[in-house]
């Protein structure tokens, strides 16, 4: 029993790569172990315990240890520390509310630790009703669903050319430019169908492509952020680098919420284009969702 579950664990930290082989051959495949591949976490967990109790009587067991470094060998690429001047400072909040119809919890957090733009997915018409009320982000894209597509953008920054873009599946995201001093940057704020089946997988992966293409054709620094639906071990975010996006948000687990997310995955994400750096960044309070939200103070810099 002990050797299947470290071998169904080491399979799983092998699913980023096993996807991509699977992909061109079938479908049903490749989606099934995209979804294996979120749960790095729970993967090596498994692995480490079952190494350790067949170690204990054989310690030729210790040779698949190595198999422990995969989840970092195969997760997206992230935004390096690069050193260098600070141009502009943007602080943020993503979070999925999971169509809460109660903002308090996200007020008091924003009194808390205010941040220049709020990004959130799951909005109500209730809870869009209050978050117009909010006189400390006067520019704002309100487009609440009763469903989970609904979302929101707050910005204590001006906006330009802030709407809602529709795709082919009627599924949203909110596109803007955010003008900051001598600088504007292009957001989109995303929250995909979940891969429920091997259409919405392959359709969750070329959306959010589009969504990175488009962003980027601005020619200007740009933000994606929001439920991804995707985890950084996803297939949704291979040849993100390619494409000149790197991952600015942690590895932190942000669902489910119950136990901070302890071997959960980090589907609310950030990628970003550009010469960004992290200041700092977090998980914030559980605010009545199954998502924790993340927070995060970016800085772009001077570029060479």
């Amino acid at each position: 029993m002990i050797r299947l579950l470290v071998l169904c664990a080491s399979l799983g930290l092998l699913s980023p790569w096993l996807t991509e082989l699977a992909a061109p051959y079938s479908v049903h495949a490749a989606w099934l172990l995209d979804l294996a591949s979120h749960w790095q976490w729970l993967h090596l967990s498994l692995l480490l315990a079952g190494l350790a109790l067949l170690a204990r009587r054989n310690a030729r067991w210790l040779l698949l240890a190595p198999l422990a470094a995969l989840p970092w060998l195969s997760v997206t690429p992230a935004l390096p520390h690069e050193t260098g001047t600070p141009r502009l400072e943007l602080s943020l909040l993503t979070a999925n509310l999971a169509q809460s119809r109660d903002a308090s919890a996200l007020r008091a957090l924003l009194d808390r630790q205010p941040v220049d733009l709020v990004l959130l997915q799951e909005v109500t018409p209730a809870l869009a009703e209050q978050l117009g009320r909010w006189q400390d982000y006067p520019y704002r894209l309100l487009a609440p669903e009763d469903s989970p597509f609904g979302l929101a953008l707050l910005s204590r920054k001006p906006l330009d050319g802030a709407k809602v873009s529709i795709d082919a599946d009627g599924i949203p995201a909110i596109e803007s430019r955010v003008v900051l001093p001598g600088q504007a940057i292009a957001l989109t704020v995303v929250h995909p169908m979940p891969p429920l089946s091997p259409y919405w997988h392959q359709k969750r992966n070329i959306g959010l492509q589009v969504l990175l293409q488009k962003n980027a054709a601005h020619g200007l620094p740009g933000l994606v952020a929001g439920d991804f639906n995707a985890s950084p071990w996803s297939q949704a975010l291979r040849g993100v680098l390619a494409l000149g996006w790197q991952r600015a948000s942690d590895l932190s687990p942000s669902w489910p919420a119950l136990g901070r997310g302890w071997l959960g995955i980090a589907i609310d994400q950030v990628v970003v284009n550009g010469p960004w750096r992290v200041a700092d960044q977090g998980l914030g309070p559980n605010l009545g969702s199954d998502h924790l939200p993340r927070l995060m103070r970016l800085q772009l810099l001077e570029k060479h």
